[in-house]
Formats: structure tokens, C-alpha cells, sequence
């Protein structure tokens, strides 16, 4: 198997974006059939995704739910679970289905039920592929291929059962027209972690329930978040506690300026009025009478 101990890191050097890369699924369609086809005539259909295990389905939704979570407040983010990526118009035969998906630049709202890169503008951004028995030599070689051909800027695959690839998270990021391994760097007290500079974030494995799901950091804060069940109500607390801190900071700070304020007004009076003591009409000497 092409994951286990040996031929993952050759990915790298593997992945051009050539178009002499592409596998025959993608190959051109002959001139004459395409050329017959009008666009608006071809479907693109919807496709079907079922997990290849609990472990596999976890970790996808805990990966989406995640950066779903942490890219709430853009509108100009969109994370998408299982959905197809049509990257040719006019041949339904070419689409990719990345577990997870994330595209800046577009718009979040709606209710796609695919992704065409030529009504959206662009391709995916960062794509995570989860390894299961069945796909994961698939995942290494032919997905790859194809994704670094439509432009992805990076590529993640996951092991959630530690079996299936050389390491449980490998990252591979565009360079010189291929892909390249990312490198590993250091964080104190949390070991070897991958950077993605498309995200902003960091990422790492963790072990929950028996399947290895990935745990993402933010680089600024190093706040960490792995898509669990009760994360996002626990991340609405703290921002409501930050929230109501910076209302009481806030008001505390209004407070001392009003007692300055008036602390200021009050030995400008006592001035004021000493100086009326000091300045004030002098009294005439009584005469005797």
C-alpha cells in the first residue's frame, strides 16, 4: 500500500501541475463530441458520500465542524464537507470530491450542492483528504495529481486509523509547479506540529475515541480546537466572557474618568475661589469719630 512506511514522501516530487499528469479519467474529450455538447445542456450532478467507517465519517466532520467554527464571522469563507468540484465546464466526467474543503474569496451563503470552479471564480484553496483502506493509494497519487492540476493551493491527507500512511497527517503546499512537503516546526509543551499559511493555522493529530482526528491551533493565539461536540458552545462562553470583561474594563475606565473629571472640577473651584479671597475689594480703615 503506497501509505504505509516508504512512498508518502515521494509525493512531493510526484505532483506536477502539468496537464501530462492527469490520468485518463481527465484526459481531453475528443474535439468533436465536446465541441457538439452545449454547456447549458450538460448536468452536474450532486454526489454521494458515504463513510468508510466511524472512524473516517469522525473524523471529517469533526475537521469541518471545526474550521466551520472558526471561520464563522467571514462571509468570504467557505468550508464545505463532501461536496463535488466540477473544474471543467461542459464534461460532467471531471470532479473531485475533497472530504473538506475551504475557498476564500467567495461567498458562504447558499446552499451548494456543488462547486464549479468556473462560476465561482476559483478553485479550492486548502483540501483535506481522510485515508481509508480503499482510498488511500487513490488519495496519494491520482487525487493529488489532479488536485495540483485545478490549482489547490495546499493538500492534506489524514490516517484515522494509524495504519494506512507513513505519518498520521502529512501536508503538501504548492512550489515551483509541484507540490512540497511541508516542514515541520516546533511549539513549545505540543511537539512537531504542520503549518498551513493558507489557514493560519497550525495542525496536529490527536487520538479521540480510538480514530486520530486532526486538532488545529491558531497561530496568533495558540487557542486550540479539534470540531468536538459541545467545542463551539464552550468557545461562545469564552467569547461572551471576553465580551462582558471588556464591558466592565470599559465601564471602569468611564468611571475614573468621571472621578478625574470631577476631582479636576473640584480644585478648579477651590482655585477659583481663593483666588476671589486674595483678590477681593479692599476694606477701608474705620475713622475715629
Amino acid at each position: 500500500m503506497i501509505g504505509k512506511k516508504g512512498r508518502s514522501h515521494e509525493l512531493g516530487s510526484e505532483m506536477s501541475v502539468a496537464a501530462t499528469t492527469r490520468t485518463a479519467r481527465t484526459a481531453v474529450a475528443p474535439a468533436g463530441e465536446a465541441a457538439s455538447r452545449e454547456h447549458d445542456e450538460v448536468e452536474y450532478p450532486e454526489r454521494h458520500w458515504v463513510a468508510q467507517s466511524v472512524w473516517h465519517g469522525d473524523a471529517v466532520r469533526r475537521a469541518t465542524n471545526a474550521l466551520r467554527n472558526h471561520f464563522r464571522d467571514r462571509e468570504d469563507v467557505l468550508v464545505a464537507m463532501e461536496v463535488a468540484v466540477y473544474y471543467q465546464r461542459g464534461d460532467e466526467t471531471r470532479w473531485l470530491q475533497p472530504d473538506v474543503q475551504v475557498v476564500f474569496g467567495v461567498r458562504r451563503g447558499g446552499n451548494r450542492s456543488t462547486f464549479r470552479i468556473w462560476q465561482e471564480g476559483k478553485a479550492p484553496d486548502f483540501v483535506l483528504e481522510v485515508a481509508s483502506p480503499s482510498t488511500a493509494e487513490n488519495d496519494a497519487w491520482h487525487k493529488a495529481r489532479e488536485y495540483a492540476s485545478i490549482g489547490v493551493r495546499e493538500y492534506w491527507r489524514l490516517d484515522p486509523e494509524g495504519s494506512l500512511m507513513g505519518t498520521e497527517l502529512e501536508g503538501y503546499a504548492v512550489s515551483g509547479g509541484r507540490y512540497a512537503p511541508l516542514e515541520r516546526v516546533e511549539r513549545a509543551g505540543r511537539g512537531g506540529l504542520l503549518r498551513s499559511q493558507v489557514l493560519g493555522l497550525d495542525l496536529r493529530t490527536q487520538r479521540h475515541d480510538g480514530a486520530t482526528v486532526v486538532v488545529f491551533a491558531d497561530q496568533r493565539t495558540g487557542e486550540e480546537f479539534n470540531g468536538s461536540l459541545g467545542e463551539s458552545e464552550r468557545r461562545r462562553r469564552i467569547a461572551e466572557q471576553r465580551a462582558s470583561a471588556a464591558r466592565e474594563e470599559a465601564e471602569q475606565r468611564a468611571s475614573a474618568a468621571e472621578d478625574r473629571a470631577r476631582s479636576a472640577e473640584e480644585r478648579m473651584r477651590a482655585m477659583e475661589e481663593r483666588l476671589q479671597r486674595l483678590t477681593g475689594p479692599a476694606r477701608l480703615p474705620e475713622r475715629d469719630s
